[in-house]
């Protein structure tokens, strides 16, 4: 019986992570879709239609399809310049979240599996070290050398506004990790047991109390990043109502459906 409640035990353990990770997730009503193919860089925005043409905006708030530049009115321009903008703006607000998720998660894993292990655990520094690696990546992937942010659809595999595949590295990482380190937490189970008092419900209690804690800090944290969430989802819902301007007023835009948000949530 004390040996399947030490496995329970470790097992429990080594699944906090888990639920640390869990609290992590931002909670918002905002639900967007992603049509066709979109580029951005240094300033430039370019939509591949439904129909195959090419729209362009640049800084200045000049559009072109298929490289003509389309004059507007100034009703048009307006519209233009609203759908650049939070387009503009969208996209480091997301990026920043998404820096920010990683750096709760980063926090809270490490937290603990430096309580069960010890802080200077190589377990440990494989996790920290996972987190610098997949930050880099994301780095790497969204700016360019010089700082520059650089978006390409073209490299997502869903139709979200930004698609899932940081969480799933992430996801798929934390397991193997979680996997590999199961040996130790037995072994740190097996270490209290011998060297303290050998109380286990004592330990169970302690390092319950040590998961309650992060929890607690995980949620504050993820409560101000839903916060942030919910303002970039009224920042796309404002560049969804300029997009459909555009496309009923400006010939040669029937084609445009970039963005599909739900606003059923949202206040306008």
């Amino acid at each position: 019986m004390k040996k399947a409640h030490l496995l329970t035990l470790a097992v429990a353990a080594s699944l906090s992570s888990s639920v640390a990770m869990a609290h992590v997730d931002v909670d918002t009503d905002c639900d967007v879709e992603l049509d066709g193919h979109v580029k951005y860089y240094k300033g430039l925005l370019t939509v591949e239609m439904d129909n195959g043409d090419v729209m362009t905006i640049d800084k200045n708030h000049t559009l072109t399809i298929n490289g003509e530049t389309v004059s507007l009115s100034s009703e048009q321009q307006q519209w233009v310049k609203d759908y650049y903008s939070h387009i503009d703006q969208a996209i480091p607000m997301t990026l920043e979240i998404a820096t920010e998720g990683l750096h709760i998660a980063s926090v809270a894993v490490s937290e603990v599996f430096g309580e069960l292990l010890g802080n200077n655990n190589e377990l440990v520094s494989e996790f920290d070290s996972m987190f610098t690696d997949i930050n880099r990546e994301m780095r790497t992937h969204f700016y360019d050398a010089d700082g520059n942010i650089r978006i390409d659809s073209d490299q997502y595999s869903d139709n979200g506004w930004f698609d899932s595949y940081w969480e799933e590295q992430f996801e798929e990482r934390i397991e193997s990790l979680v996997a590999q380190s199961m040996g130790q937490i037995l072994v740190a189970v097996g270490t209290e047991m011998m060297w303290g008092d050998g109380d286990m419900d004592e330990f169970a209690d302690r390092m319950e109390r040590f998961g309650e804690n992060i929890e607690a800090r995980v949620e504050k944290q993820a409560d101000a990043l839903e916060g942030k969430a919910d303002a970039l989802c009224e920042v796309l819902v404002k560049a969804d109502v300029a997009e459909e301007k555009m496309q009923a007023s400006i010939n040669g835009l029937d084609g445009l459906n970039m963005l599909d948000v739900d606003k059923k949530h949202m206040k306008m």
